[in-house]
C-alpha cells in the first residue's frame, strides 16, 4: 500500500468518525428560560389590565390598550408552548424557535430605528418638563435602548446560535426519530408563512382602529376600511399556505402584496397628518386635544419605516425565490434512520474494492 493510498484511508476514516454531542441538557435549559419569559409577558399583560381598569386610558382608547394585552397574551402562549417543546427535544419546536428568532431580529431591527428617530422627540419632551432633570433623562433613555437591544437582537441571536447547531439538531433527530410537520418546508418559507399567518389577525387589529385603511394616499375607516382589512387578511393567508407548499403563486401574490402596502402606507403618510388618522379612529375632539401634545411617531418616521420594512421585504423574497421551485430544491421528510441507512449504504457503494497483488 502506497503512502497516498494510506492517506486517503486516513480522511476517510476521520470523515466516518463524525461524534455529534447530546443537548438535551442545553434544550431543557433553553426551554425553561423560554417558559419564564412566558410567565413574564403573561405578568405584564395582567399588569396593563389592572393598570387601565384603575387609572382609565388617559387619552388612548381602552382597545388600542388591548391591543398590547393580546400581543403579550399571544407571547405567553408562545413562549411557553416552545419551552415545553424544546424540553422534549421535539423537532417543531427546534424549527419554530429558530424560525421566531429570525423574525425577532429583522423586526426588532425595524423597531429600534424607529425608536431611535424618536428618541430625539422623547428627550426634549421629557427634558422640558420639570419631572426630571435631563441627565436624569437622558439616563433613562440610554437604560431603555439599552434593554431593547439585548430583547430585540441579542437574546434572539443566542437563540439562532443554539438551535441553529448541528449538535442541537441531532439531539432533536434522535429523540423523535419520525419526521416532522415543519420538516417538509424549508425554514425561511416557514419563516414566512409564520408571518403571513400572523398577517390574518390584520381584520381583528383593524377593528380595534375603527378599521382604518391606507390607500394609495386616502385614509378610509369604517365599511371601507374593513373591505380592505379583509382582503390583506385573505391574501396574508394565501400566501402563507401557499409558502408552505412552495407554490410558485404564492410568491408573486407576497412580492404584489409587499409593494402594494409599502406604496399605500408611504403615501398616505405624505398625504395626512396625525389628527387625520385619530379622528378617522374614532377618536373625540377631547381625547385627540389630550394627546396631541407628544406624537411618538408622526407620518415622516412612519415613511420611513415603511420604506425599511418594504425594502426588506423584497430583498427576502428574492432570496427564498428558488425555494419555490421543488423540482430544483425537493426537501424530503425522512426518519434520522432512514437517512443514517442511506449515508451507511452510500458509504458501502464508496468502499474502494480489495485487490490482490502478486509480489
Amino acid at each position: 500500500m502506497t503512502e497516498n493510498e494510506t492517506t486517503a484511508e486516513g480522511q476517510e476514516q476521520a470523515e466516518e468518525k463524525v461524534v455529534f454531542r447530546d443537548r438535551t441538557t442545553g434544550l431543557i435549559a433553553f426551554g425553561t428560560v423560554n417558559i419564564l419569559v412566558g410567565i413574564f409577558c403573561f405578568i405584564l399583560a395582567m399588569l396593563l389590565m389592572l393598570g387601565v381598569s384603575q387609572a382609565g386610558p388617559g387619552g388612548m382608547k381602552t382597545s388600542h390598550l388591548m391591543i398590547s394585552m393580546g400581543y403579550f397574551f399571544f407571547l405567553t402562549v408562545w413562549f411557553c408552548w416552545m419551552g415545553f417543546g424544546s424540553i422534549k427535544a421535539q423537532r417543531w419546536a427546534r424549527a419554530l424557535l429558530l424560525v421566531g428568532a429570525w423574525i425577532g431580529v429583522f423586526s426588532g431591527a425595524l423597531a429600534l430605528a424607529a425608536i431611535l428617530l424618536v428618541l430625539p422627540d422623547v428627550y426634549n419632551l421629557m427634558a422640558d418638563s420639570d419631572v426630571v432633570s435631563p441627565l436624569a433623562a437622558l439616563t433613562a433613555l440610554y437604560f431603555t435602548v439599552g434593554v431593547l437591544v439585548l430583547i430585540y437582537l441579542v437574546f434572539p441571536v443566542i437563540g439562532i446560535v443554539f438551535y441553529g447547531g448541528e449538535h442541537v439538531r441531532w439531539t432533536c433527530e434522535v429523540r423523535n426519530p419520525k419526521p416532522c410537520w415543519t420538516d417538509r418546508c424549508p425554514l425561511p418559507l416557514l419563516a414566512m408563512s409564520l408571518v403571513c399567518i400572523l398577517g390574518c389577525l390584520t381584520i381583528f387589529v383593524a377593528s380595534t382602529t375603527n378599521y382604518l385603511a391606507f390607500l394609495f394616499g386616502k385614509v378610509l375607516s369604517g365599511w371601507q376600511g374593513a373591505l380592505v382589512a379583509t382582503l390583506v387578511s385573505v391574501a396574508c393567508g394565501y400566501v402563507g399556505w401557499g409558502a408552505f407548499r412552495r407554490k410558485i403563486s404564492a410568491w408573486w401574490a407576497a412580492y404584489a402584496l409587499v409593494v402594494l402596502v409599502t406604496s399605500s402606507m408611504m403615501l398616505t403618510f405624505a398625504e395626512t397628518d396625525m389628527e387625520n388618522l385619530y379622528a378617522h379612529m374614532d377618536y373625540s375632539p377631547e381625547q385627540i386635544e389630550h394627546i396631541s401634545g407628544f406624537y411618538p411617531f408622526k407620518p415622516p418616521v412612519m415613511i420611513v419605516v415603511s420604506c425599511l420594512w418594504g425594502v426588506v421585504a423584497c430583498v427576502y423574497l428574492v432570496w427564498v425565490r428558488e425555494m419555490f421551485r421543488p423540482e430544483k430544491s425537493e426537501v424530503r421528510s425522512i426518519s434520522y434512520r432512514q437517512r443514517r441507512a442511506e449515508e451507511a449504504e452510500k458509504e458501502k457503494k464508496n468502499e474502494p474494492s480489495v485487490r490482490m497483488r502478486l509480489e
